[in-house]
């Protein structure tokens, strides 16, 4: 069966969650800055493949994205949780020379990568920084700040909001993608992608993260006192590519939090891997990206 990747607004999520023996799991948040431990998804050299990959996948809707609102030569974009730089330089081509992309992520390792990249490639209109977003300090400089499954994986996603919103010039554009985990799903119901999608949501929960803020975001931009808040939802699905494989592969880049955080223990995990990879070589399954939702809103003048 080859079926071409689709974009659903809305669907039911299919997949059969079954239950998982979880010990000492308690949801916590946190009045510190997230160190880079707390993140689920492990970096690095192997975590900006990932980040690549992704960013392969969701390029054409992130790019439209962009140009839907508004990006053009000579503006200057704020890339906050920049991970692998992919966005990055997207934005330093739209806006060119006589523009700028200032792009920050925690990462120091994914940060030094991205410098070495844009050496190699020639591109000198970005500036990358190893800081965290609760650090920046920027005040009405930004035409657009931009951030992409960054909230989703922080204890205190208003503060970053408000970050990004003082970042920006009177006018300008605040714009935020991320997940609404829960809405992840294949068909037909498999067992390990269900416990797939179980394990990540109790590991990021008990570090404070929340894994379904998606639907929140436009209630949290509106609190943050922007105007024209609006935002759609898309949601690729896969039969067979790189997009087919991203549930696998997050499910391995995961592995290490989820048995640090005790939620399963690692032959349970190893089971789960060996089970999702089955399922995903089949040729008769489909599955899905999580359900992504797209705000975008601008800062009062």
């Amino acid at each position: 069966m080859k079926v071409k990747p689709l974009i659903l607004l809305t669907q039911t999520t299919c997949q059969k969650v079954l239950a998982i023996k979880v010990l000492n799991v308690k949801f916590c948040t946190f009045n510190v800055m997230e160190q880079a431990n707390n993140y689920i998804i492990s970096g690095g050299t192997e975590g900006k493949k990932r980040l690549n990959l992704l960013s392969e996948i969701l390029y054409p809707y992130t790019k439209a994205l962009l140009e839907n609102n508004g990006i053009t030569s000579g503006m200057s974009i704020l890339d906050a949780g920049c991970g692998g730089g992919n966005v990055s330089v997207m934005a330093s081509k739209m806006v060119g020379n006589t523009g700028k992309v200032t792009a920050i992520d925690f990462d120091e390792q994914i940060i030094a990568l991205n410098q070495r990249e844009v050496v190699e490639k020639g591109i000198t209109n970005i500036q990358y920084s190893a800081t965290s977003i609760y650090d920046i300090q920027f005040k009405n400089e930004f035409d657009i700040a931009y951030s992409r499954f960054l909230l989703s994986h922080l204890t205190e996603p208003r503060t970053p909001l408000k970050k990004l919103t003082e970042a920006v010039k009177p006018g300008g554009t605040i714009i935020v993608e991320d997940v609404h985990f829960s809405g992840h799903f294949c068909y037909p119901p498999n067992e390990a992608f269900g416990q797939y999608v179980e394990l990540y949501s109790l590991a990021a929960k008990k570090r404070g993260h929340n894994p379904e803020i998606g639907p929140e975001l436009v209630s949290m931009f509106k609190e943050a006192g922007l105007k024209d808040v609006a935002f759609d939802v898309i949601q690729p699905v896969f039969a067979s590519g790189d997009g087919k494989w991203m549930a696998y592969i997050t499910m391995d880049k995961i592995k290490e939090a989820i048995e640090n955080t005790g939620v399963a223990d690692k032959n349970t995990i190893a089971v789960i891997l060996t089970k999702l990879k089955q399922f995903t070589k089949d040729e008769d399954t489909i599955i899905s990206l999580p359900r992504i939702f797209r705000v975008w809103a601008t800062k009062a003048n």
